[in-house]
């Protein structure tokens, strides 16, 4: 073999080298990168869990004492949560909105009573005097009616139910037998997201009910066809319905989570929403 066929074969293993070094380069500095990327992933994971945890550490601790508190949580990690705990309610033609979609056949609660501080019922004297309510919801792509259940106490110390059933879906009206809604445009306002409007007269009902003689406790709401957004503008304002707890958790990695939890009154079951009541004895 002479001389130039020898360098050149020289010339191939060092090429062949080079190309085998450049791909062991690259498949390396892949995988350096690669491995870079999963520890900040599971870094970052690792964060988001630590602020998670310690924002429902905080939501716990603030349902139990129903304090707000910044409270640092654990001094190695920098893991702190700060609570803030604000009451739920609303003033006169003011709309109370509903902080989430009602599911159909769902019974939300709005309280005309005070609490004491044992979370039972103020049921002494009349507290919501006003002669009527609003009470909005949205339409949907089916349109949901709405059953209202008032529950108040007459002046002569019984407990009683008074209900109203309302559908702007004309077309059901002939099955269902539910009244017109008073409006079905503009609901409660364009910042409720609601269309429809009923307004609900205490003294169309029978008996007549006299907010200044009997005590209403609760309106209890409920959606049939569909779910939709309810939201309440009262005419003069309300009781406290319960608290809002927010509890942002913090790392000292600087990462944020944060968690919402509405803390209501415990409310009738709902079972009491669809029976049938009588203030005298049945007969058959």
């Amino acid at each position: 073999m002479d001389a130039f066929s020898q360098k050149c074969q020289k010339g191939q293993a060092a090429l062949i080298a080079l190309l085998v070094l450049t791909i062991a380069t690259t498949v390396g500095l892949s995988l350096i990168g690669r491995s870079t990327t999963d520890l900040s992933i599971t870094r970052n994971l690792e964060e988001s869990a630590r602020a998670f945890s310690a924002a429902e550490a905080g939501v716990e601790n603030a349902l139990r004492t129903g304090v707000a508190t910044t409270v640092p949580l654990d001094q190695s990690t920098g893991t702190t949560y700060n609570v803030t705990v604000a009451s739920v309610s609303a003033n006169a033609n003011t709309s109370l909105v509903l902080p989430s979609k009602t599911l159909p056949e769902t019974t939300e609660t709005i309280w005309l009573t005070n609490h004491k501080g044992d979370g039972s019922i103020d049921d002494t004297v009349p507290l919501y005097t006003a002669s009527s309510i609003d009470v909005c919801w949205s339409a949907e792509t089916v349109t949901p009616a709405l059953i209202a259940s008032l529950l108040y106490k007459y002046r002569d110390g019984s407990y009683r139910v008074a209900k109203g059933a309302y559908d702007p879906d004309n077309t059901r009206a002939s099955t269902d037998k539910f009244s017109a809604p008073t409006a079905i445009s503009g609901g409660c306002g364009n910042s409720t997201n609601t269309t429809y409007k009923q307004t609900i007269t205490f003294a169309s009902f029978t008996p007549a009910i006299d907010p200044t003689q009997d005590v209403l406790i609760a309106l209890r709401l409920r959606l049939a066809y569909s779910g939709g957004q309810l939201a309440v503008n009262p005419a003069q304002a309300l009781p406290f319905q319960g608290n809002q707890i927010v509890s942002v958790g913090k790392t000292a990695g600087g990462t944020n989570r944060k968690i919402v939890v509405y803390q209501e009154y415990k409310s009738p079951s709902s079972l009491f929403d669809a029976a049938i009541f009588s203030q005298g004895s049945f007969s058959h």
